[in-house]
């Protein structure tokens, strides 16, 4: 115990990039860490919060006011097993430190469990908080409030987690030792996308039979014990209805079960781990030494354009890299499959027939909520994939050659902002031709989006650049934690989310209070955010390249 609470104390340091704590780097980013605690954690929590006690509150007057909260967590409980698939596969195996600890005189088991709680604990911090929010609006909607109730939601806002973590421990033992003889990574990591495809197709599932993919059906399937989602995670996620039975009868064998359930688990990960673990070092070694060899193997390409090498250089980075591939890359597609599925379930029924109806009507408040919707998500779409906010993390070990290679610091910073603008902005397009459809506005509308989400995009694209050249974060072990550690996007994110609701709230009251037309709304907001545009770029542009100059 004593070998693996000193190596998780080491792993622990390294985290989250180091940050500056004095002179004026210091007040920025200490202003910026309480701008993002403000507009990007207490309001996600508040929300999850507030979604909690609703669906408590609905679920109560049918008696089965437990239900919501046995589906959340295991939504919950699904995400994590998403999400934390691959970063528990680069943690345990495919890390920079692993040549460097199976030298040192620790055991196999004991790298595998410093590691796992490693990843445990900084995979599921914000978790934690959007647990913590979920109970507590949970026990706001019932006002019943027992010693072993509440005990039970404390301890479940830590161990929620553990077992969705432990069950991708398990998988990646397994699959590093039945399938050692492949020798490519990419069957690994591909695993993840295979549980997020089975996850949303049992989702979509539980509403068969039912009139459409809405709010109201899924509450009613959980009122009646009949959605099939919840029905089959129920014994795979086995510790999440024992908790929700702790918490609503205030039980404390239900609680003591709850434990040993959770470290039956980690035990069974943990005796696999003695096993399989070595073997698995093994594989992901042989993998690490084919890889090279297959580089060496390519031969280097002239470019007759500095700009286009380098633009090259940052396009495969992100497409062969897995870590950003996922992240960075494929995570814009969500916003028109979104959107697309969300308006051809329900642009006939509910809320957002109405919605759609009033709009085609030429209602002026409901082109107002459209405005506000798309500058939300031009924004948040621009930010969300840490595209600019991780330009210089990505770099590395080799941030240096930045400064040596014979290509203009300002050549470079365009190839960095290109790529971001060529994966962000036709998506957003995209999304405007969907919502064309769907509303049937003009091609002159689509045209005063499309130069709307232009000017959005290049604030978010430029500050994300600027935020990531002041500190970049390099002493990273692995993709991901050079993603999940990066501070510098959680900050972009806040920045953002602060622009995008001060110019959503200027139109509403220059609606509400002004009285001024939805004509000269849509025009003010152009021509500021034009502006706005043109002043990040000339001043952000020169400031990322003073901050090139001053890397290290």
């Amino acid at each position: 115990m004593h070998n693996i609470l000193s190596l998780f104390r080491i792993l622990l340091k390294n985290a989250e990039m180091p940050m500056p704590q004095k002179g004026t780097k210091g007040r920025i980013y200490l202003s910026m860490g309480i701008t993002a605690l403000c507009c990007i954690m207490i309001p996600c929590c508040l929300i999850v919060g507030f979604v909690s006690y609703v669906m408590t509150l609905a679920l109560d007057g049918v008696g089965t006011a437990i239900s919501g909260l046995l589906a959340e967590l295991h939504i919950m409980s699904a995400f994590s097993v998403v999400f934390g698939m691959l970063v528990i596969f680069n943690i345990l195996f495919f890390s920079s430190d692993r040549e460097h600890l199976v030298t040192l005189p620790f055991q196999s088991h004991e790298i595998l469990a410093a590691k796992f709680f490693y990843a445990y604990f900084a995979e599921s911090i914000m978790e934690f908080l959007v647990l913590l929010s979920m109970f507590t609006g949970y026990f706001l909607a019932v006002r019943t409030l027992s010693p072993i109730a509440l005990l039970s939601a404390l301890i479940g806002v830590i161990l929620v987690p553990i077992l969705p973590m432990v069950y991708c421990g398990i998988i990646s033992l397994l699959l590093m030792f039945f399938l050692k003889k492949v020798k490519n990574a990419r069957i690994f990591h591909s695993i993840s996308t295979i549980f997020l495809l089975l996850f949303v197709c049992l989702f979509l599932l539980s509403f068969q039979g039912m009139n459409g993919i809405t709010v109201e059906n899924y509450v009613n399937s959980i009122a009646g014990s009949q959605n099939l989602f919840i029905q089959v995670l129920n014994p795979i996620f086995y510790t999440v209805p024992i908790l929700c039975e702790a918490i609503q009868t205030g039980h404390l064998l239900s609680l003591v079960l709850y434990l040993l359930g959770n470290l039956f688990a980690v035990g069974i990960m943990l005796l696999l781990g003695r096993f399989l673990y070595q073997s698995g070092l093994h594989t992901a070694a042989a993998l690490g030494s084919g890889k090279k060899t297959l580089r060496t193997g390519i031969v280097a390409t002239k470019s007759n354009s500095p700009l286009f090498s380098c633009l090259k250089k940052e396009w495969r980075v992100l497409i062969r890299t897995k870590a950003y591939s996922a992240n960075c890359v494929y995570i814009n597609l969500l916003w028109p499959v979104g959107l697309l599925l969300f308006l051809h379930f329900n642009h006939s029924k509910g809320g957002m027939g109405t919605f759609l109806s009033l709009y085609k009507q030429g209602n002026p408040k409901s082109a107002l909520i459209l405005l506000m919707g798309i500058l939300i998500v031009a924004f948040l779409a621009s930010a969300l994939n840490s595209l600019s906010s991780t330009a210089f993390t990505r770099e590395g070990a080799h941030l240096s050659l930045i400064k040596y290679i014979p290509v203009p610091y300002r050549t470079q910073m365009t190839a960095k902002a290109l790529i971001c603008f060529l994966l962000t902005y036709p998506i957003l397009l995209i999304c405007i031709g969907i919502l064309q459809y769907y509303f049937g506005f003009s091609i002159w509308h689509s045209l005063y989006y499309a130069a709307l989400v232009l000017c959005c995009h290049v604030i978010s694209n430029i500050i994300g650049l600027a935020l990531d050249s002041t500190q970049p974060y390099t002493t990273w072990d692995d993709e991901y934690s050079a993603l999940r550690g990066n501070l510098n996007s959680f900050f972009n994110m806040a920045v953002i989310m602060i622009l995008a609701v001060f110019l959503s709230a200027l139109c509403f009251l220059s609606y509400e209070l002004f009285g001024m037309t939805l004509s000269l709304i849509q025009l003010v907001c152009l021509v500021i955010l034009g502006i706005a545009a043109i002043i990040v770029l000339i001043i952000g542009t020169k400031r990322i390249v003073l901050n090139m100059a001053e890397l290290s």
